[in-house]
């Protein structure tokens, strides 16, 4: 008998790059299961922007914990079960519900993955799986608090990698109960340990471990595609989980030209966009460290990938290949670069009065007519004047 089942893409962003992913989960699974955009309103958007998605299911955190939750720290830090918890209450309906955030990428029909679970009876699939002996120093450990009265020891505490995971009906009850009784601490501690105290089962969706089946290690990620730091340039294999791949894309319109810097923490990108004058350009940021957050306000386009300078601009383009047809001109600039928008706008102006292939400001802070950028894309990257 077919089970009805729920996937959720939890996200508080409606930009492109949230789109094409939920659209992606409803041409691929829509037929099988309810896609749904699990959307965090605790950021102010404009209502219209979410008329786009086809089901749609809005929850707030401080809303949910002061429901009776206790809350590991304010905000969604820890705490990102509890609006599954709450959708469970009001759709009990549905007995597995799969979240997925919002920069989880899978290399391959999203049925691939999903249908080699559908016949698992398991509570809780998800990554990563470990006890606490096998990674003891592991940071959320001590975030697990349980109610007075009750003893925990360290033999029963379980961790996994929560950024794609599903979880069966019975898992979710179970988490309500303990939850409301006064269990706190990272979900990541908290969802194993809890689904392992109830005597329920789990399953490691690939990696390595006693929680994996056998013959299924690293069917699905392996630890240089599923991890919690940004992920290097990699070849990408077909049908693996691909997690953080963070992007940004706020338009799908063009200006005339292309700037693109390689941004960490300390970017310049604001000053770039300053001026009383309108921008001929876009701004493309690959942020190669973990500030994509701090990098993603009043951008264009953002993305997150480490790796080195010649690797990361080629795979942007190798991932985004569409890009090289819609700019006239591509600025490569430093991220520390105080140079402002009249100043680029001039740059690119003369660029394309002139015809020019060719431009460098600076030492390192070249720009390209497009064909010459295309070229340059396919030379050895390692001979080539587009990488610094």
């Amino acid at each position: 008998m077919k089970i009805k089942q729920a996937i959720l893409l939890l996200t508080n962003r409606t930009d492109f790059a949230v789109r094409d992913r939920y659209d992606k989960l409803v041409k691929e699974y829509g037929e099988k299961a309810d896609v749904i955009l699990f959307f965090d309103n605790s950021v102010s958007i404009d209502c219209r922007e979410l008329d786009c998605f086809e089901r749609i299911y809005t929850f707030s955190v401080s809303e949910l914990i002061d429901e009776g939750y206790t809350a590991l720290e304010s905000g969604f830090l820890g705490n990102c079960h509890y609006p599954l918890l709450k959708f469970h209450k009001d759709y009990p309906e549905y007995e597995n519900c799969w979240l997925v955030e919002d920069d989880v990428v899978f290399s391959g029909n999203w049925s691939v993955l999903f249908d080699a679970f559908v016949d698992d009876t398991s509570d809780l699939v998800t990554a990563k799986i470990r006890k606490y002996e096998d990674e003891p120093n592991w940071y959320w450990w001590r975030s697990v608090k349980v109610p007075e009265g009750v003893v925990l020891s360290t033999d029963k505490l379980y961790a996994s990698f929560n950024p794609i995971y599903r979880l069966s009906a019975k898992a979710m009850e179970c988490l309500d109960i303990e939850m409301r009784k006064g269990w706190r601490g990272h979900f990541e501690a908290l969802v194993p340990t809890i689904v392992a105290k109830y005597g329920l089962t789990m399953r490691d969706m690939g990696g390595e471990g006693q929680f994996v089946k056998n013959g299924t290690e690293n069917k699905f990620y392996t630890e240089n595609t599923h991890t919690w730091i940004p992920l290097r340039v990699q070849v990408i294999i077909p049908n693996m989980i691909y997690h953080p791949i963070k992007e940004k894309i706020s338009k799908k319109t063009y200006r005339r030209n292309c700037l693109l810097s390689i941004v960490g923490e300390h970017s310049n990108y604001k000053v770039w966009m300053t001026g009383d004058v309108d921008r001929n350009f876009d701004v493309h940021l690959i942020v190669h460290d973990l500030s994509f957050r701090k990098n993603y306000g009043g951008t264009d386009f953002a993305y997150g990938k480490a790796g080195r300078n010649t690797e990361l601009i080629k795979d942007y383009f190798n991932s985004h290949e569409y890009l090289l047809n819609q700019y006239h001109y591509f600025f490569i600039i430093d991220e520390m670069s105080s140079i402002m928008t009249p100043q680029i706008n001039s740059l690119f102006d003369e660029m394309e009065k002139d015809a020019n292939e060719f431009s460098l400001v600076g030492m390192t802070m070249p720009c390209f007519r497009q064909d010459l950028m295309k070229q340059l894309l396919n030379d050895d990257p390692e001979c080539s004047v587009v990488y610094f």
